[in-house]
């Protein structure tokens, strides 16, 4: 009695396995761009609130006060004081009352993304004792449509820029 697997037995296990894997890989990759637009939106939240505090304690001013109250996490603030980077985003906080995360590769010098963004996360903050607050996610792949939709609950509004 011979002892092992047939070729067609293991040819059947390499099958499966690619099969599974063909399964997995896009809802882990999927899975791994929602972790990152979380990331964004913490750090978009924390300078929100820096913001709505800065305006509280000493009255409507400009981007670069509230900036000096901002913790956020993973980067470095650019040369402008009014951008900052990580390894997948590049947020822009110069204008005083909107907030933008792209998703991108940031530039050496965190002044702007190197090719082109995948999705922007945009939030609007109140002042001035105005109560809107506008937030937006502009989708320009496949991957990033589907994390644009995911914030859909959390009260953003979707753009289809594929």
């Amino acid at each position: 009695m011979k002892k092992g697997f047939t070729l067609i037995e293991l040819l059947v296990v390499v099958l499966i396995i690619g099969i599974l894997s063909a399964i997995a890989l896009p809802q882990y990759t999927a899975a791994v761009e929602k972790s990152r637009a979380t990331e964004a939106l913490i750090n978009l939240r924390h300078a929100q609130q820096a913001r709505i505090m800065e305006a509280m304690e000493n009255g409507v001013g400009n981007a670069s006060d509230a900036i000096n109250i901002m913790e956020l996490s993973g980067g470095k603030w650019g040369d402008t004081g009014g951008t900052y980077c990580t390894n997948h985003f590049f947020y822009y906080f110069e204008d005083i009352t909107c907030l933008d995360a792209y998703r991108c590769t940031p530039k050496a010098d965190c002044s702007g993304c190197k090719n082109g963004y995948e999705y922007d996360i945009y939030l609007e903050t109140p002042h001035n004792g105005e109560n809107w607050n506008a937030k937006t996610c502009a989708a320009t792949t496949d991957v990033a449509y589907k994390v644009c939709k995911g914030l859909e609950g959390q009260g953003f509004e979707t753009y289809d820029e594929r």
